[in-house]
Order: C-alpha cells, then sequence, then structure tokens
C-alpha cells in the first residue's frame, strides 16, 4: 500500500461525496488545468511516476517584502473500496480503485484551497504547507511541513533568541 492509496471504510463511503460521479477522468484533469489557470497559475506540471498522478506548480510568497519562490507537490489520491461483484448480499466483493472518484475528489480538495486562497479565507503557506517542497543549499529537497513537525524541538531555541542569547540549533532532514 502506498501512501497515495486509501481504503475506505463503510462510513467514509457512508459520506463520500462524488462516490456516483458521472465525470470521468478526463474531464476532470482539464477542469483542474482550467482551474489552475483560473487563479493565475500558468506554469505546471503532470507527473505520472510509479503509478502515482502528480501535479506540481510553483507559488510566489511575499513575506516581510521579501519574494520567495516554491514549489507545490499534490498527489492524487487512489480510493478503493470493496465493491460487490454481483446482486444480493452474499455475492463476493472485490476491492476496487475508484478512478473517477478519485479525481474528482482531488478537483475539489484544490478548488477549496485555491478558494481559500482567493477569498482571503487563508494565504499560501496555511494552505499548502505539506505540499510546499524547496531545496536547501546543499540541493536536498525537503517538505515545509514535515522540516517543521521534525524540528519542532528547536522552537524553544528558537524562542530563546528574543533573549538575544546565543543558541545552536541543528536541523533534521527526513528521512522520507
Amino acid at each position: 500500500m502506498s501512501e497515495s492509496e486509501i481504503y475506505l471504510t463503510d462510513e467514509q463511503w457512508k459520506h463520500l461525496p462524488y462516490k456516483s460521479t458521472t465525470i470521468i477522468k478526463g474531464k476532470t484533469y482539464g477542469e483542474i488545468i482550467g482551474l489552475l489557470e483560473t487563479h493565475g497559475i500558468s506554469d505546471y506540471q503532470w507527473t505520472r511516476l510509479q503509478g502515482k498522478d502528480q501535479l506540481a506548480f510553483p507559488i510566489k510568497i511575499m513575506r516581510q517584502d521579501i519574494e520567495q519562490s516554491f514549489l507545490v507537490k499534490l498527489t492524487v489520491p487512489k480510493l478503493f473500496y470493496p465493491k460487490r461483484l454481483g446482486r444480493g448480499r452474499k455475492a463476493p466483493k472485490q476491492m476496487t480503485y475508484l478512478e473517477n472518484v478519485s479525481w474528482r475528489i482531488f478537483w475539489w480538495y484544490l478548488k477549496s484551497k485555491l478558494e481559500a486562497i482567493e477569498f482571503g479565507i487563508s494565504d499560501e503557506v496555511r494552505e499548502f504547507m505539506y505540499n510546499i517542497n524547496y531545496a536547501l543549499p546543499d540541493g536536498t529537497e525537503v517538505n515545509l511541513g514535515q522540516a517543521l513537525v521534525d524540528n519542532v524541538e528547536n522552537l524553544s531555541k528558537l524562542a530563546a533568541l528574543e533573549d538575544r542569547t546565543s543558541v545552536k540549533a541543528d536541523y533534521k532532514v527526513s528521512q522520507k
């Protein structure tokens, strides 16, 4: 099972939006591109590697009058659910990849994030923190959200900087 594979429980299936979608993957793919372009994202890349579909696009963030560029990487989830192979309660079930549903959920997820940014409810960093990747000076690529989690113990050391004391903080690189 990979990170992008999600095996739905009966409870999740019961509340799953788009489970009865008739919109095929190809149409949703086109709508995602339109969504990106509508929100001013004209540079993007789709990659399929080892069965995973991934969307990447750069974002620019202004912080304290400094513009920074980051790369956002999002993976289309692969939703699975045991579907009956026939009629009746005793019909055998088979784990089924819900391709059209997976792509529709991804479209909805991206649309929600972009609209939250557009309407000022949130910003790029809050919405994409766990999807922002950047390169360290040595060329190592790290994920912003994971880097924060991995280095949370250094936050108290950073707080000590307010006292103008010298503090040594080590940076851990995720082992993903």
